[in-house]
């Protein structure tokens, strides 16, 4: 037998060395990867038929980077806990082409909320209705799980009846993890009552969840000025209160901005309301790096984006699209 020479023990170690990158480098681990990602100017994903005032400065959508977490992903952020850049676990139970779905459909419904919203500020009567929202999957993880069931309508939340897809989660998410939230559903015709206990599904999440994805039922909308909006593939509702600011600032004369780069995020309710969201601090660090001087936050991601306040850029905290219109409207002076 021939014995290994010291060629032969440098070749056997490299591809053992080989094989270990490749492991950690591509093997999953169930897990997203959160870092910062981008900051797009809105202006040229909108189209406002009516827009006929010119604009100087940008507003800006701010969205996280979202990739699939590999085992070496995994050891160095649990290890050296990188600044701003976190884990956060795959939902289960979902095929991720049908996750990637809801979250388009979520954006889409955003952006009519966004419509309808600023058109009102701008003094026109918009008109956005629906008759609840269609749970499509039931995950294991959550409370729902064993009581509500694919294909049941959610009426009302809390005792509120709700319309559409991004008010029922905001009512649902208006609480901290762990209380109690009643869900009123129709199913074969009659009305069930069901109380569900809140729990954060991801790691590193405030948003309290019952388990379950929805999407709209029976939505309709009546706009009096012909609004177009294409983000490609950005999903999630987070960009609402930006869309509003965007539309705003095209139906009116002044420029809002006064040639500003302005960023920010949140969800936009049909009362001009603006929901909290995950990622708030990877997004004022893509919305820095892209130039934006301003950043509203909302009023639930305050103590996260409170921490930021010495980034050098100046993180306005907002409730309502009113908050953001009033402060823009100050700066002229």
């Amino acid at each position: 037998m021939r014995r290994i020479n010291k060629e032969d023990k440098l070749l056997i170690f490299g591809l053992i060395l080989i094989l270990i990158v490749g492991f950690l480098v591509f093997y999953p681990v169930g897990y997203y990867r959160i870092s910062p990602g981008v900051a797009k100017t809105l202006a040229p994903m909108v189209k406002v038929k009516a827009n006929k005032y010119p604009i100087e400065g940008e507003v800006m959508l701010t969205a996280v980077s979202m990739r699939e977490a590999r085992l070496f992903d995994y050891i160095y952020i649990k290890l050296f806990k990188p600044k701003f850049i976190e884990l956060r676990p795959k939902p289960q139970g979902i095929d991720m082409n049908e996750y990637a779905e809801l979250m388009l459909e979520m954006m889409k419904e955003s952006q009519l909320k966004a419509t309808a919203v600023a058109l009102k500020e701008a003094g026109y009567n918009p008109e956005i209705t629906g008759e609840g929202v269609k749970i499509v999957k039931v995950l294991e993880e959550g409370d729902a799980y064993g009581k509500l069931k694919d294909g049941d309508i959610i009426v009302a939340v809390d005792d509120k009846p709700v319309q559409l897809l991004t008010d029922t989660i905001k009512k649902i998410q208006d609480r901290e993890v762990g209380q109690e939230v009643k869900i009123t559903v129709i199913r074969n015709g009659k009305k069930e009552n069901y109380q569900l206990r809140t729990l954060a599904l991801q790691e590193n999440s405030d948003n309290p969840s019952i388990g379950v994805f929805v999407a709209p039922y029976k939505r309709e909308y009546k706009f009096p000025i012909n609004i177009s909006i294409n983000a490609g593939k950005i999903g999630g509702p987070s960009a609402g209160s930006m869309f509003t600011l965007e539309i705003f600032n095209r139906l009116t004369k002044e420029d809002i901005t006064h040639g500003l780069k302005v960023a920010g995020t949140g969800t936009i309710d049909l009362d001009g309301s603006i929901g909290r969201i995950d990622g708030i601090q990877q997004k004022i660090v893509a919305a820095k790096k892209k130039g934006a001087k301003i950043f509203f936050a909302p009023i639930g991601n305050s103590d996260k984006a409170k921490q930021m306040k010495d980034y050098g850029i100046d993180i306005v905290i907002v409730d309502n699209v009113e908050d953001i219109i009033s402060y823009l409207e100050n700066l002229k002076g």
